[in-house]
């Protein structure tokens, strides 16, 4: 944990941890067994973790286990439940895979899916089954999973470079970034190798080719040793963290934070990888820093940048854009402004002698930066060489344009010959150069200047038509010519590249300017937004759709009128799981890429706003373009979010008005009503009680029902006016169970009240009054809602300074999803009994909560409802001299009073 000068915790940090916590408690938990190899025993180690959860009562669901034909594997899944696997049918053959929607619609309280890294078949909603997991713990759900050591994106160099195999599945580090616990499942490799001979790995000839190649005892210790390190790298993570969470400030202090540079190579996959090893050996934040430059880049180039900047992602990285011609330069600017102690630079193949390295630019340059230069790996083995292919037709164009413009001003300088001698013809063809720099590429500008030279030299010095040169100044001047044609020629074509990145630029700011403009400043919301679309759809040359969320946060399956696409009907469910999940799904994607749109969600700080599908009228979604639709989807969300925004603060003003007017109202009624019923009830006592006459009765009745309404509303009226003042003095558990049964009446006569109670319970230092009418408010709920003759139980317990009163009944519980709601005002589960008003409950937390405390609900998993009072409280053993003395003052005070 960062410090600050003082030694105090910064706050920034202790407020990362605090929503990083947040965001844990509300997904699922993830168990993995790591290996080095396939068969050390990772699934059996889970089958037998699963099968002892299974003993401790949770419901353990079995998703996808890869037994491999092993027999011992096989006899653990024997009591434990299997889920039927989805059946998908692609290129002629049946298919089985995980059913990820199955699952999701069980929710289990421990899943099993077995091998991580796992490819899914076509047809299925992820690509990979790291993303079902992902999707799972996002719902809540524990999963158990397996995966090894080589199929972690960041040990893939490692890997190939030990066995020499590509591993082409792999997991990235993020994803165990997010494990709950990470269970290490070793065997020497002694014992793996008699494994393998055994046939338990792999069977027949597969078993022998595996011990021919990737079972060979070099190749397991390397990975053994991997496996190892990598565990105890993640254990001083999990150290770190628990000191973090007790606040022990650590004996050495560092801020490190690694940066590092992807460009469009191929080896920054693997510099990327060796930036995530390293920081999770120092337990540090890490950059990926992509400097555009002016120079445009080929399709290629945009594959190979994607490729790194996801890479990045997937891996927890930060990464930043930044502009500047001078990569070092504009690397070692940022390294500064976010203050980054170590720079990691891939080693030169070979050093020029003209030109500095990257490599030496940022050692020169650094500074107090450490640069740690590594040797990269090639991410994927090159394409093979193809022949060339002739020049585009633009490009022979241009240059058949050079070479009759050439010509041109070559016969042009031949008719002014005799006017300025051979060294006028020199400035015709230099600016001629410079003309032809401001249209035509580098290529063709250095072409023209080699020939305006060569005609420079053959037409005009002397002596003409030859290529002679014979005084030592002509030569100077041929030579100086060549350079400074080759020169301008070059400054120009730059500048002109700028100009056109500029442009660029500008056009794709001025863009996303109108479409903020358009959609926020519109008088008419609808109106902004189409003229938005219409906007996106023009720079972006494609169609789009935009789906906005309901009132309910809920995604309609219709799109904004102003979309100029329709999608289909199976394009909503793409949709739908990029709103619920915040992602990108469907084409160019690795979820649903199938679909015909790519859906990017419209995400802000605080919540998703809806879905913007795009679709590409002619080739695929390029790196740069689909920056620009991520710019304009965090426009399009910030403007439907301040609509939003405005639409609560209008309800809300709304709410308030009609609440005061409620509040006034009911305190008006409350108030009138009091009268009438003290003398309706005055006759009826004085005409003889309600044991004289039937009707009487009912009049009685009917009275004191409307009597508890009016006190109801006028304790709700205390309540929101914040004028109950808690009086505080030490009281009996007993007594104020005994006095709020009494309190409920002739309700708890169907229902018998038992009082758990530990012997010798102490005195409880609180408001005697407000406890007995919150307990009396539950006990009359729990009378009403539960039938005649169940009982009621009533007990009590204190602990680490707090008091705890619980009342459950033995009637049909709480409505599911509701238990939070029935403390609101007025409410009523559907099919409660008539005569009723939804206060009682409000009532009482509204009570405790004055004294501090707080009243929860819940299911027994046995059945019937629990209701628990608990609040901070003062304790006193009854048998203590202090008590004695208490109570015998208050008999006193009372006995003079009388």
């Amino acid at each position: 944990m960062s410090l600050l000068p003082d030694g105090r915790p910064d706050p920034d940090a202790l407020l990362a941890q605090v929503q990083r916590e947040e965001n844990q408690g509300k997904r699922g938990r993830l168990f993995l067994f790591l290996g080095m190899c396939p068969g050390v025993g990772k699934t059996y180690a889970m089958l037998l973790a699963a099968r002892q959860r299974r003993k401790e009562g949770l419901e353990v669901l079995v998703g996808v286990v890869e037994t491999h034909g092993r027999v011992e594997t096989e006899a653990l899944l024997d009591g434990l439940e299997v889920m039927p696997r989805k059946k998908l049918s692609h290129g002629g053959h049946l298919l089985e895979e995980f059913d990820l929607d199955a699952a999701l619609a069980r929710r289990p309280d421990l899943l099993l899916v077995d091998e991580l890294a796992h490819t899914n078949a076509p047809g299925t909603r992820h690509r990979k089954r790291y993303q079902d997991v992902i999707e799972l713990l996002d719902a809540g759900i524990d999963v158990c999973t397996t995966v090894n050591v080589q199929h972690i994106e960041s040990q893939v160099d490692i890997v190939r470079q030990i066995t020499g195999v590509a591993v082409m599945e792999t997991v990235p580090d993020s994803m165990l970034d997010r494990a709950h616990e990470i269970q290490l499942v070793d065997l020497s490799v002694e014992k793996l190798m008699q494994r393998l001979a055994e046939g338990k790995v792999y069977l027949g000839e597969r078993a022998q080719a595996a011990a021919d190649g990737f079972f060979r005892e070099g190749n397991l210790t390397a990975l053994r040793e991997l496996a190892l390190r990598f565990t105890a790298e993640r254990v001083d993570r999990d150290l770190e963290d628990i000191r973090r969470a007790r606040r022990v400030s650590s004996p050495w202090k560092t801020n490190a934070r690694l940066m590092v540079g992807v460009g469009p190579s191929p080896y920054s996959e693997s510099l990327i990888r060796w930036a995530r090893r390293a920081s999770g050996r120092l337990g540090c934040p890490w950059l990926a820093v992509w400097v555009e430059r002016t120079q445009p880049l080929t399709p290629q180039q945009q594959d190979l940048l994607a490729r790194g900047l996801n890479l990045a992602r997937k891996l927890g990285g930060e990464v930043v854009h930044a502009t500047g011609d001078d990569i070092a330069a504009t690397l070692l600017q940022v390294a500064r402004e976010r203050n980054v102690s170590q720079i990691i630079v891939g080693k030169p193949d070979k050093r020029s002698r003209w030109k500095a390295s990257l490599a030496d630019q940022l050692i020169a340059g650094s500074g107090d930066i450490d640069v740690c230069v590594v040797r990269p790996l090639v991410g994927r083995p090159p394409a093979a060489a193809k022949a060339p292919k002739a020049p585009p037709v633009h490009a022979a164009v241009e240059y058949g344009k050079v070479l009759l413009g050439t010509a041109m001003l070559t016969a042009a300088c031949w008719g002014l010959r005799s006017i300025g001698g051979y060294t006028m013809p020199a400035l015709v063809f230099l600016f001629g150069i410079v003309i032809a720099a401001l249209r035509y590429s580098r290529g063709a500008v250095l072409l023209m200047a080699a020939l305006c030279a060569l005609a420079w030299n053959y037409f005009f010095i002397p002596p003409r038509f030859t290529l002679q040169v014979q005084k030592p100044e002509d030569v100077v001047m041929l030579v100086l010519f060549f350079a400074v044609a080759t020169a301008m020629g070059h400054l120009t074509a730059r500048l002109k590249k700028r100009e056109i990145a500029e442009r660029r630029r500008q056009m794709e700011t001025d863009a996303l300017l109108r479409v903020t403009q358009s959609a926020a400043l519109a008088p008419e919301t609808g109106k902004g937004l189409a003229e938005a679309l219409r906007i996106i759809d023009s720079v972006l040359d494609a169609d789009t759709a935009l789906v906005v969320r309901r009132l309910d946060h809920t995604l309609p399956s219709e799109v904004h009128p102003a979309s100029t696409f329709v999608p289909e009907e199976q394009e909503f469910g793409v949709a739908a799981w990029a709103y619920g999940n915040k992602q990108t799904a469907g084409r160019f994607t690795d979820t649903l890429p199938q679909s015909q749109a790519t859906w990017f969600p419209l995400q802000t700080a605080t919540s998703t706003m809806g879905v913007l599908g795009v679709k590409t009228r002619e080739g695929a979604l390029d790196f740069v373009r689909r920056q620009a639709i991520e710019a304009f989807a965090l426009q399009l969300a910030l403007v439907l979010e301040k609509e939003h925004f405005i639409q609560a603060v209008n309800q809300a003003e709304l709410i308030e008005k009609s609440e005061r007017l409620r509040r006034t109202l009911l305190d008006s009624v409350s108030h009138e009503l009091k009268t009438p019923l003290a003398v309706i009830r005055a006759a009826v006592e004085g005409i003889g009680g309600p044991t004289s006459d039937p009707y009487i009765s009912e009049i009685d009745t009917a009275t004191k029902r409307l009597q508890r309404l009016v006190d109801g509303l006028l304790q709700m009226t205390r309540l929101e006016s914040q004028v109950v003042e808690p009086q505080l003095e030490w009281t009996d558990v007993v007594e104020m169970v005994d006095e709020a049964t009494f309190a409920v009446g002739d309700l708890l006569k169907a229902h018998p009240v038992e009082l758990h109670l530990p012997e010798d319970f102490p005195f409880v230092k609180t408001d005697h009054a407000l406890v007995v009418q919150a307990l009396a408010n539950i006990l009359h709920n729990a009378a009403v809602y539960t039938p005649a003759g169940t009982p009621i139980e009533v007990s009590a317990r204190h602990a680490e300074g707090r008091f705890h009163l619980s009342v459950r009944d033995h009637g049909k519980g709480l409505p599911v999803g509701e238990e939070s709601r029935v403390f609101g005002k007025f409410y009523r589960a559907p099919g409660s009994p008539a005569g009723g008003t939804g206060l009682g409950l409000s009532i009482a937390r509204g009570f405790i909560r004055a004294l501090g405390g707080d009243i929860t609900a819940w299911n027994h998993p046995s059945g019937g409802a629990v209701f628990e009072i608990a609040m901070a409280a003062e304790f006193m053993d009854p048998g203590s001299q202090d008590i004695a003395v208490l109570v015998s003052e208050t008999f006193k005070g009372s006995s003079a009073s009388s």
